[in-house]
């Protein structure tokens, strides 16, 4: 049994760092127990995120979605999990037995069906509330995973303000300068957050970057390096 547990943190750790940059380095601040927890999370919203764009009709992402619901139900059961990386890796860290993250995944499966339908947000209102639950949960349960507060509203909208920094504008390109008027009208939660302890920072580190976003400064690949690295050094988030 070991080896395709091996495989499934590696596949897991392989995802992330293709499609959450940004995330992965920041976990990788975590010790190892905990990194395993946030990468197998933070996997599972990768593929949460992808499901929309893979399907031609909403039906077919239902199917995907409810599969996922399935999968959840029968790793709480106690049976065997699914061959899926993702799924294995959930049930090796034992992520469901963390009552919060589990109701967040869940929530944040149902969240997603919003764009099975709609791939369109009729002002900035709409589509936070979108971000909240389909988006910025996954901050909120990591900082739960790593011993924090897991109704933690602060991290929620810092989360939010992220995701609207770095994939806003791709999200909901017709709000693209309400995005950048919300955003800026919005307090930066660093200081806030900061409180966080130093086992829980790396939940949360990759939001240091949101400023850099705001900017619509690139994806800097090093810089966003050295940005995580001293604010880790220093508590500054």
């Amino acid at each position: 049994m070991a080896k395709p547990v091996i495989q499934s943190a590696a596949e897991c750790l392989k995802l992330v760092r293709q499609r959450d940059e940004d995330r992965w380095l920041a976990a990788r601040y975590a010790g190892d127990a905990d990194q395993r927890k946030l990468i197998a999370l933070y996997a599972f919203h990768t593929e949460l995120q992808r499901i929309p764009s893979l399907v031609s009709e909403p039906p077919l992402g239902e199917i995907r979605l409810q599969w996922w619901r399935e999968a959840f139900d029968e790793i709480r059961q106690g049976k065997m999990p699914r061959a899926h990386p993702v799924v294995q890796e959930i049930a090796a860290v034992n992520l469901l037995a963390d009552d919060a993250a589990a109701a967040l995944m869940g929530s944040a499966i149902d969240a997603t069906a919003r764009l099975l339908y709609d791939k369109t947000f009729a002002d900035i209102n709409d589509l936070t509330a979108f971000l909240e639950n389909a988006v910025a949960y996954v901050d909120v349960a990591a900082v739960g995973l790593l011993g924090g507060d897991a109704s933690d509203e602060e991290v929620r909208c810092a989360g939010v303000l992220f995701a609207l920094a770095r994939d806003g504008a791709q999200l909901a390109p017709n709000l693209d300068a309400e995005i950048s008027t919300y955003a800026a009208d919005q307090q930066y939660a660093g200081e806030n957050l900061r409180r966080l302890t130093p086992r829980q920072t790396p939940a949360v580190l990759h939001l240091v970057l949101t400023k850099r976003y705001l900017k619509k400064q690139g994806r800097f690949p090093v810089v966003k390096r050295l940005m995580l690295l001293r604010a880790m050094l220093t508590g500054r988030l």
